[in-house]
């Protein structure tokens, strides 16, 4: 048996153990698309985590990859690009009553001016008429794609604050039926419930001798 502090076997163990390491080179794309780029390439500029989108992107039509060696698939990078541009941009939303052939396109951020400015505009009649009306909440959300709690909020400080006419009507709007004037909702309560209701509210009189007659009125109703 060899001693492990020979030098001639350290030398023996050190040959067999270490293997060389061969470089793995990437592939290259076909001759005359070098500026194109690979799917994984693809999917860290679209900031995918897998090249499993790439694949779906292609499939759908909006990635149009050139074949290199072994099947692999390479992409202009200018198509890259605008397409990253478009999956980072909001989607185009539509306002109510708005053209379907000219959809009202969004921002990327709405700042709380624009939301102001956007509510003081107008919302034209479902029917396609020519009437028109405030516009409110949900609205604010479907158009600009911002959160209800914020839409909400933003719409309370515009009732508020604005003193513009579209405001001022949308105030009338949200007020209540009764502050507008319209007529009470018709009373339910029947003849003996009124009667003792009104008999529990004279026991709250300051006069002890209305008191005491409500209190032998309800005695007697019993």
């Amino acid at each position: 048996m060899k001693n492990c502090s020979d030098p001639a076997s350290r030398l023996a163990f050190s040959s067999v153990n270490t293997q060389p390491q061969r470089s793995r080179e990437p592939i290259r794309p076909p001759s005359g698309y070098e500026g194109f780029l690979s799917r994984r390439q693809v999917a860290a500029a679209l900031g995918f985590a897998s090249e499993f989108k790439v694949r779906r992107l292609e499939k759908e039509g909006r990635l149009r990859p050139v074949r290199g060696v072994m099947g692999s698939a390479w992409y202009p990078r200018a198509q890259v690009l605008a397409l990253r541009d478009a999956l980072a941009a909001p989607p185009p939303v539509m306002t109510i009553g708005g053209d379907p052939g000219h959809p009202h396109v969004a921002p990327a951020r709405w700042s709380d001016a624009q939301l102001i400015a956007h509510l003081r505009g107008r919302v034209r009649a479902l029917d396609g008429g020519a009437g028109s009306r405030p516009r409110t909440p949900v609205d604010l959300v479907a158009d600009t794609g911002i959160s209800i709690a914020r839409a909400e909020r933003v719409y309370r400080f515009w009732l508020t604050h604005d003193a513009h006419p579209v405001a001022g009507e949308a105030r009338g709007a949200t007020a209540p039926a009764r502050a507008r004037g319209a007529p009470a909702p018709p009373e339910r309560r029947s003849d003996a419930r009124m009667e003792r209701d009104a008999l529990l509210q004279q026991m709250r009189s300051a006069d002890p001798g209305a008191r005491a007659v409500a209190f032998d009125k309800l005695r007697a109703l019993r």
